[in-house]
C-alpha cells in the first residue's frame, strides 16, 4: 500500500469474523456484500497480499480516499455492515510518514479513538476536519 500523495488518503481493510472461517462461502458472501457497499460510495480496489503460513495471495481490500465526504461515507458503510454482526470486525491498516498504523473496528462497538486516529490521518492527508460531523459517535 502506498503512503499516498496529497490530496489522497488509501486503507486496507480485512473483514474478520468469529463466527465464520475465511474460506467459507457464506462469509465471502458478506465480504462480497460490505465490497458492493463501500463501491457504492469510494473507489475500492482488490490487492492480492502474500501472507505468512498461507498459500498464494489474500485479497485486501485498498479503500482510496479523496474528501472528508469520501471518509464519511467510508465510515458509515463499515458502521452498518458491523452494526449487521456483533461476531465481525474490520483491522484497518494505512501508512503514514513511513509507519504502519493499525486499529481494529468490532461489532459490539465502534471504538471512537480508532475512527478518530484514522479521521485525523486522513484530514492530514486530504484536508479537511479532524472529525467528520457525521462519523462523530452517537
Amino acid at each position: 500500500m502506498s503512503d499516498g500523495g496529497v490530496g489522497s488518503f488509501e486503507m486496507a481493510l480485512e473483514p474478520c469474523s468469529g463466527d465464520y472461517q475465511p474460506d467459507d462461502d457464506r462469509w465471502r458472501d458478506q465480504v462480497v456484500g460490505l465490497v458492493s457497499e463501500l463501491r457504492g460510495q469510494v473507489d475500492v480496489e482488490r490487492r492480492g497480499v502474500a501472507r505468512p503460513g498461507t498459500k498464494g495471495t489474500l485479497d485486501e481490500l485498498i479503500v482510496a480516499l479523496g474528501s472528508a465526504g469520501a471518509f464519511t461515507a467510508a465510515v458509515d458503510c463499515v458502521r452498518a455492515w458491523l452494526g449487521r454482526d456483533r461476531s465481525r470486525r474490520v483491522d484497518v491498516r494505512w501508512e503514514e510518514n513511513g509507519e504502519q498504523h493499525y486499529v481494529t473496528l468490532t461489532g459490539d462497538a465502534i471504538d471512537v479513538d480508532s475512527v478518530r486516529e484514522i479521521a485525523r490521518a486522513a484530514a492530514r492527508r486530504i484536508g479537511g476536519s479532524e472529525w467528520p460531523a457525521s462519523t462523530a459517535p452517537c
